[in-house]
């Protein structure tokens, strides 16, 4: 079967799958009847984005090295994907595009999943407590999110329509909404026009951690950021292999889950209302983004929980704990290409 060449920009959101994606795509867990899909490298392109912000020095030479790879290799679909991008300027992503991919610039397609405001809110806080990028309140962490612009979707999505319209894929990310309540199914009837597929690979495993566990990582992530010896980067390793492991072991107690109490609750709402409703108008068939802002105020909290590593773990507990924290904040001021790669090394299970 002969194809017109399709290059996908796959630009998350966070907290929207865009990891099992990543790992099906470079792992080779699919394969297309008929089709010729490439996935250009083992992880998620997330120095294409870099490049074009927090490492300028990285520019053009990112580009150019995915531009060979698809020129080199034998294709009908291919997909470069990093969440990172939401971050990013879509005027210089395109501008990045015609500068180096231009035989593609105006014919790829970027697809964007957007989880509902209140998910989003509480997902992300969570996320940033196991990265080591925000350790204080879920209050503190809603002041910025909302400053920053980051639950204003329908501006971002417009930017993004502007520099490529037309070949803008906006998909809830609801599981209701989703083809087979998978992101990685949905994701495929995309990029392959609902053609026939295999399809291995286990499920997400980037599943939420219990609210014992994140004040733990907390306690740590805190520990080496107060250090100051620590590289983010190695931080941003550590947090991810960390949740992992202790995703692979049950909770021993109650598992309570992280949960977003009704004074932020309330406060999302009215910050975000109009835009769920705009989102629902361009973007959302059928409508489901108000609804879901809606709904989120069955699984509220009445009060803030506490993630003082002691409200949840023994004295005996946080002073082991401490011990190999002290130990790792050694291995931990290696390089980053250095640190990354051993954390990389460490199954998720044993």
């Amino acid at each position: 079967m002969t194809m017109r060449q399709q290059l996908f920009l796959h630009i998350g959101d966070c907290k929207t799958g865009s990891t099992v994606v990543q790992t099906m795509l470079a792992g080779g867990h699919v394969v297309p009847q008929d089709v010729r899909l490439f996935y250009p490298g083992q992880a998620a392109h997330g120095q294409l984005q870099t490049s074009l912000g927090s490492r300028p020095d990285l520019y053009p030479a990112r580009w150019q090295a995915i531009a060979r790879r698809l020129a080199s290799a034998d294709w009908d679909v291919a997909v470069l994907s990093s969440e990172l991008f939401e971050f990013s300027q879509p005027a210089k992503v395109a501008r990045a595009l015609q500068e180096n991919l231009p035989e593609y610039a105006d014919t790829v397609k970027v697809i964007a999943y957007i989880r509902p405001h209140a998910g989003r809110v509480l997902s992300q806080f969570a996320e940033n407590l196991k990265l080591s990028h925000d350790t204080g309140t879920m209050a503190q962490f809603l002041d910025r999110f909302i400053d920053t612009g980051h639950l204003n979707y329908t501006k971002r999505l417009d930017a993004w329509h502007e520099q490529f319209p037309g070949r803008l894929i906006v998909r809830p990310f609801i599981r209701d909404q989703l083809k087979n309540g998978d992101v990685r199914d949905d994701f495929l009837s995309i990029i392959l026009n609902g053609g026939a597929y295999t399809r291995g690979g286990e499920q997400d495993p980037n599943v939420s951690l219990c609210l014992a566990d994140l004040a733990l990582v907390r306690l740590l992530q805190r520990r080496f950021c107060e250090s100051g010896e620590v590289p983010i980067e190695n931080r941003v390793a550590f947090g991810k292999v960390f949740g992992r492991l202790l995703q692979a072991r049950a909770p021993t107690g109650t598992g309570e889950k992280l949960g977003l109490p009704r004074a932020l609750y309330e406060r999302i709402r009215a910050h975000c209302l109009e835009d769920a409703q705009n989102m629902d108008q361009t973007w959302a068939s059928p409508p489901c983004f108000e609804r879901a802002l809606e709904t989120a105020a069955d699984g509220v909290i009445a009060h803030p929980q506490s993630l003082e590593a002691e409200i949840h773990h023994s004295p005996e507990t946080l002073r082991q704990t401490m011990v190999w924290g002290d130990l790792i904040l050694h291995q931990m001021q290696d390089p980053p290409k250095v640190f990354g790669k051993r954390m990389r090394a460490i199954p998720s299970r044993h």
